[in-house]
């Protein structure tokens, strides 16, 4: 099948229409001789088609004189060079300037950009085509020319720009070392008239809108429109009034700018706070202020005040977001509130588990003469309730009413009464199993069904325990808390292993147990050797009716070490003994009967 589609692939590659680049690229004088053949070629066509195919010559005519037209006209693009800037009065008039040619350069990047999507179009459509003369395919390939030649006119346009730009950014950069500022004291009166004027218009603003929501609810259809002409010209007079504020607090800003005072990013703060609460696009405004400022000012100081006003923003951003609610339950609880119930909650337990150990301890003068039963029961008690408390304390950290949970309970109540008791047992000692560590994850076990294996897991509801034939067995919570269970490894891992072996009488008995030790401290067998506590025995158990019965002592890690490697089990030391007792001819007994007859 794969073959199949890969063959349809290169057949349609095959028949796939390319792109002719003879329609844009070349001298003007070919590309325009190019054009004027097709155009005689569709106008000797047009007599003898049909209306359908007559619009697509139409269409490819129209097609040819724009692109002849194009590659005729004078394409070349140039800027005015920025003039001398004088006064104060001229540096906020090249500032708007700057602004202008800006909003150009963006128009001329989004024209470029549209155009680089409509090529792309452009190029996978013809890639379908198959007939090479059609009108359909000669008219995509024209289009496509028309795009990439207007194109290439748009990238030297863009790179003129990039230039004029720099350079008009330089100019006004230079320009604040000579720059004449005349003081004026009527900025701030200024300043306060237009401010006063911009709060008047918002409160129009919002006048107007209330009244075009009542004119729209009463379907009053001359009111809509008046109402709508009254905000339009509302709005042109708003932005009329946000454009002067903008200008006058630039005036304010730039002596401080030319003087290099730290008053310059007081006034840029505020300039900055008043264009993002305007709702008004002044973004290229504010970087040509960062550039100005990072170039006349330094690096270093325009950063460092950068660097302050960024963390203080961060620190309010983090403030509001960490306070905000993320969890809908009461007010709704934030990451905040879940911090200090976390904080409280580790505090508390810190403080309870803390106290566990120093009443069991017993090391306090007046708890020395008391039993370790009461003891033990002290620390629990007082470990749980301070549990409890911690809990209670960051619940309404949180801000959760605790008189809502006796809802919770009474449901809970409601369903142990319809058949959730073997649940909620096993869910209480889950518990109980977690705090009080009598079992925990590792431990070798034996229950009285006489299953025995590794617990490897410790849920709410159930455990897990692995046999030592990997099988992996689910018991019930309550069944380890109700029922009387052997933990091997409660205090550690290491038991002792008995290992039983008999040998014939007569033997020497001094002899044998002297070879058994001689042998396993020779042997390869794993076991704890390097504890003189725990040092490998041979005792003498009972004389039975056919044997001298011994057994060997040692001791034995149930878990492996840390590279994996377990001890050597029973199976291991018995097959150890019958070989050391063969090899030293020690007589291994079976059971005999001897049968004396007896002549009546």
């Amino acid at each position: 099948m794969r073959i199949v589609f890969l063959i349809l692939f290169l057949i349609s590659n095959i028949f796939a229409i390319a792109i002719d680049k003879n329609w844009y690229e070349g001298t003007n004088e070919n590309l325009e001789k190019l054009y004027q053949e097709q155009i005689k070629k569709a106008d000797s066509l047009k007599a003898n088609v049909a209306q359908e195919e007559k619009e697509q010559l139409d269409y490819q005519l129209l097609l040819l004189k724009k692109l002849s037209n194009f590659i005729k006209q004078d394409n070349q693009f140039t800027l005015k060079e920025v003039t001398q800037i004088e006064d104060l009065d001229d540096y906020i008039k090249k500032i708007k300037e700057y602004l202008k040619t800006e909003i150009d350069f963006s128009n001329k990047k989004t024209e470029f950009e549209e155009t680089n999507k409509k090529i792309e179009i452009l190029d996978e459509q013809i890639s379908k085509l198959t007939e090479k003369e059609s009108f359909t395919t000669i008219n995509s390939q024209l289009l496509y020319a028309y795009y990439i030649l207007k194109n290439k006119e748009n990238r030297q346009i863009l790179d003129e720009y990039a230039k004029f730009q720099e350079n008009f950014k330089k100019k006004l950069l230079t320009s604040l070392e000579i720059l004449k500022i005349s003081t004026k004291e009527d900025l701030t009166t200024k300043l306060t008239k237009l401010q006063n004027s911009f709060e008047q218009i918002l409160k129009d603003e919002k006048r107007l809108l209330l009244a075009l929501d009542k004119a729209q609810i009463s379907e009053n259809q001359s009111k809509i429109t008046s109402l709508g002409n009254d905000i339009t010209q509302l709005k042109n007079e708003k932005s009329k009034v946000i454009e002067n504020i903008i200008y006058t607090k630039i005036e304010e800003l730039l002596p401080s700018l030319k003087d290099k005072k730290s008053k310059y990013f007081d006034y840029s703060k505020n300039l900055q706070e008043f264009v993002e609460s305007s709702n008004e696009d002044y973004t290229s405004l504010i970087e040509l202020l960062k550039y100005l400022s990072r170039e006349h000012l330094g690096v270093t100081k325009t950063t460092f005040a950068d660097t302050k006003e960024s963390f203080l923003d961060i620190l309010k951003y983090t403030w509001q977001e960490i306070n905000n609610p993320i969890i809908p339950i009461g007010e709704g609880i934030s990451i905040l509130a879940i911090t200090k119930f976390l904080l409280i909650f580790i505090i508390g337990f810190s403080i309870a588990t803390f106290y566990r150990k120093k009443i069991s301890n017993g090391t306090v003068h007046y708890l020395k003469n008391t039993t370790i039963a009461t003891r033990t029961m002290l620390a629990n008690l007082g470990y749980y309730f301070l549990v409890a408390i911690t809990f209670v304390f960051g619940l309404k950290s949180v801000g959760i009413d605790l008189s809502s949970l006796t809802i919770l309970v009474g449901a809970l109540s409601v369903g142990i009464g319809f058949g959730l008791q073997n649940i909620v047992s096993n869910f209480i000692s889950g518990i109980i199993l977690i705090f009080e560590k009598s079992i925990q994850v590792g431990h070798i076990i034996e229950i009285g069904t006489g299953l025995r294996g590794k617990v490897t897991q410790i849920n709410m509801r159930s455990s897990v325990i692995t046999t030592f034939d990997n099988i992996d067995i689910i018991i019930p919570n309550s069944t380890l808390i109700q029922n009387n269970v052997i933990n091997l490894t409660f205090s550690d891992d290491i038991r002792r292993l008995n290992v039983p072996f008999g040998v014939a009488y007569g033997s020497n008995i001094d002899e044998v147990i002297k070879t058994i030790l001689d042998s396993l401290r020779n042997s390869d067998l794993i076991y704890l050797r390097n504890l003189p506590e725990k040092a490998a025995k041979v005792r003498m158990t009972a004389m039975s009716a056919s044997s001298i019965d011994f057994e060997l002592l040692v001791w034995i890690s149930e878990n492996p070490d840390e590279n994996g490697v377990g001890s050597s089990n029973m199976s291991d030391f018995l097959i150890f003994i019958y070989k050391t007792l063969q090899e030293n001819n020690i007589e291994i007994p079976f059971p005999q009967m001897d049968v004396h007859l007896k002549r009546s």
